[in-house]
């Protein structure tokens, strides 16, 4: 499958979708992602990234030069880059209270403009530090199919998959209803 159709493939995931995308490099990824927020950027919705993975000014630089208008759509609220640590508590265990405050932010805006709410999360660097198992229980709690009408797209470097002997990428494809690799995308539920 050509990384052309790989982006037609998240820009069609719908309200709802819950899916996760293996990279082997930001650059990919990058190519991959930007796209999916641009499309909900055009259509006057509501475009997150969530990362500790990438500095914050290198982020916003690949975005401009994608030709995402990063300040623009910061200063109306429609493009929100953060990270981990504004989900997480002092004891680095994922809050639920300050997630549920995000996203409940992010439907009160999918409401008034009726619009996109696509997100995209790289928790690479909560995995490489043990998390796992906390990981993959937020994925879980998600489910397949997010109860929230917004677009989840979670992401991860290729090297994780083989974690635990290969349960993380198991238990991260029980818990998304698509699955994007270099080369291939599924649909799993």
């Amino acid at each position: 499958m050509e990384r052309s159709d790989i982006v037609r493939t998240l820009q069609g995931l719908a309200p709802n979708d819950h899916a996760v995308l293996f990279y082997s490099d930001i650059s990919t990824k990058r190519e991959l992602v930007f796209p999916f927020l641009q499309e909900a950027l055009d259509k006057e919705g509501v475009a997150v990234y969530v990362t500790e993975h990438e500095p914050f000014d290198e982020l916003r630089e690949a975005m401009k030069h994608w030709g995402i208008y990063v300040d623009r759509y910061e200063q109306d609220r429609s493009l929100i880059i953060t990270d981990y640590e504004t989900l997480m508590t002092a004891e680095e265990l994922l809050n639920d209270l300050k997630t549920s405050r995000l996203l409940s932010d992010l439907i009160e805006r999918l409401i008034k403009r009726g619009a996109p709410v696509r997100m995209v999360t790289d928790a690479t660097l909560l995995a490489k530090r043990g998390m796992i198992d906390k990981l993959i229980q937020r994925e879980r709690t998600l489910g397949r199919h997010l109860e929230l009408p917004l677009t989840m797209l979670c992401c991860y470097e290729d090297t994780l998959a083989g974690l635990k002997e290969g349960e993380f990428l198991i238990d991260a494809l029980q818990a998304h209803s698509h699955a994007i690799f270099p080369g291939i995308a599924l649909q799993l539920a």
